[in-house]
């Protein structure tokens, strides 16, 4: 078999084994998966779908942080910055934020669509980090958030 390499693009439920950006060699192939040594030493077999094949680059989370003042906003914007340079931002809230969000007789509309809106048990620094961790491991951050154009931020608002 010819040396075919692939890189990680999902890591799944085989967080002992990949790390998403991650090249590996492939040892063997066979029924839509691959057999590679992964990250704790072991060679493992792993279905295709959490690789693009050859050496290619993945888009991953460097930093992020919070836009709003979490205690005056019930949603709360969010910044992220990516291995390439370019910016994404979401929504986040919890679902207390949003109960204290319909409360107020001024909410119109009556109702909320919310593209990009990720709901949180808590806002805590450490708890937003471990989901944006999670949902940037398995592949998912990018669909998460949409494109920002760092030009427009406001220049008191530097990252950390």
């Amino acid at each position: 078999m010819e040396e075919m390499i692939v890189t990680c693009t999902s890591i799944g439920v085989y967080e002992h084994a990949l790390t998403r950006g991650n090249k590996y060699k492939v040892i063997n192939q066979e029924n839509a998966k691959y057999r590679i040594k992964g990250d704790h030493g072991k060679r493992v077999w792993i279905n295709q779908a959490y690789f693009d094949l050859g050496e290619v680059f993945v888009l991953q989370m460097m930093d992020w942080k919070f836009d709003d003042d979490i205690l005056s906003w019930n949603i709360i914007e969010v910044t992220i910055v990516f291995n390439d340079g370019s910016s994404r931002w979401c929504n986040m809230t919890t679902p207390e934020k949003l109960v204290e969000h319909f409360k107020n007789p001024m909410t119109h509309p009556l109702g909320l669509f919310m593209d990009k809106l990720i709901i949180m048990k808590t806002l805590e620094k450490d708890d937003v980090e471990q989901t944006l961790r999670y949902l940037d491991s398995q592949g998912e951050l990018e669909k998460a958030t949409r494109p920002l154009n760092l030009e427009e931020l406001d220049e008191d608002k530097d990252f950390a």
